[in-house]
């Protein structure tokens, strides 16, 4: 017995330097047995110190779990490609995505951000000037002809009008360097550590990024309201003063597409294109009310080619996948 009374002082020493709780309560177990317990030493207890359980964190964002592991992805037409889980963070496929490469128009994520975020009058009634008027695109609105600010961000956002964009840079009231110069602060904030932007309309082919930020860019984008709800619109019309009416097709034609029918949902995104960059596109897309995914496409060698590319990795991180 007394062999057993020093193997449980042992014990108990042991776990006063390994495990810091309350030395008086080690010591209790550390005792030599009375006549009467010598026999029943509670070795649960102990067990309970040594293996201590804590409290499951509320609200924990755990990552979808894969159900087909030997699914490895699709083959892509682009030449970088991602998909993150919204809540987790977690990465379903990537492709190239830490590389940076020219984004074109999904700058304009960027530029209604900015411009946004000063908390301009949306009623405002403004009107296009000739600086304005950039080449590349369709400019869908005259100069001169009054429309509000949130029909130039409709304009710019839905039909990638590239006058339009370049009219709300004008409207804030900076000069295009220090327009731009916020972007790139903006980008820094939101964690996009690899991207320059040189211009606002991302006509310029310096305007880079990985499809990592780009994921940052449109996790913050789409949290504002205005640009969540003008990208997911596949079509819709402004009207100037004088009555007269624009229509505006959305550069982003999945969404008159079954990938944007029950139970998909596209809640927004941006499209892009520059020889220099491909066709790109990057979107939020959601099933079954919660199950939200980043999908972005870059460097696809045609406009249908970044339909399919989102098309098939969207479908494949849903059959793949389980939340």
């Amino acid at each position: 017995m007394i062999y057993k009374a020093l193997a449980e002082i042992i014990l108990a020493a042991s776990l006063v330097q390994i495990f810091p709780v309350d030395a008086g309560v080690v010591e209790s177990y550390s005792k030599l047995p009375t006549a009467a317990s010598r026999y029943s030493v509670n070795i649960s207890e102990l067990v309970k110190m040594a293996y201590p359980t804590f409290p499951i964190a509320e609200n924990i964002n755990l990552p979808p779990k894969k159900i087909r592991p030997e699914s490895m992805g699709v083959v892509t037409a682009a030449a970088s490609a991602l998909v993150q889980d919204a809540k987790s963070g977690a990465v379903l496929y990537e492709k190239n995505a830490a590389e940076p490469r020219s984004i074109g128009s999904v700058t304009k994520l960027m530029t209604a951000l900015v411009f946004l975020s000063a908390n301009p009058d949306l009623n405002q009634e403004v009107f296009l000037v000739s600086e304005d008027l950039r080449e590349g695109g369709r400019q869908h609105v005259p100069i001169n002809k009054i429309i509000t600010v949130k029909d130039l961000l409709l304009a710019s956002l839905v039909s990638s009008d590239n006058s339009a964009t370049a009219a709300i840079a004008r409207l804030s009231g900076l000069s295009e360097n220090d327009f731009v110069a916020k972007m790139n602060q903006k980008a820094i904030e939101i964690g996009m550590t690899e991207t320059n932007f040189s211009d606002p309309t991302g006509l310029s082919s310096e305007n880079r990024a990985t499809a990592h930020d780009v994921v940052a860019l449109l996790h913050t984008a789409l949290e504002n309201e205005n640009i969540r709800l003008a990208t997911e619109q596949a079509a819709t019309t402004i009207t100037d003063k004088d009555g007269s009416v624009y229509q505006l097709e959305n550069t982003n034609e999945l969404l008159i597409g079954f990938i944007n029918q029950n139970p998909y949902k596209i809640v927004g995104g941006k499209t892009g294109y520059l020889p220099e960059a491909g066709y790109c596109l990057g979107v939020q897309m959601e099933k079954d009310s919660g199950k939200d995914i980043f999908v972005v496409v870059l460097g696809s060698d045609s406009l249908a080619g970044r339909l399919n590319d989102v098309k098939a990795l969207t479908v494949w991180a849903y059959q793949t996948y389980e939340w």
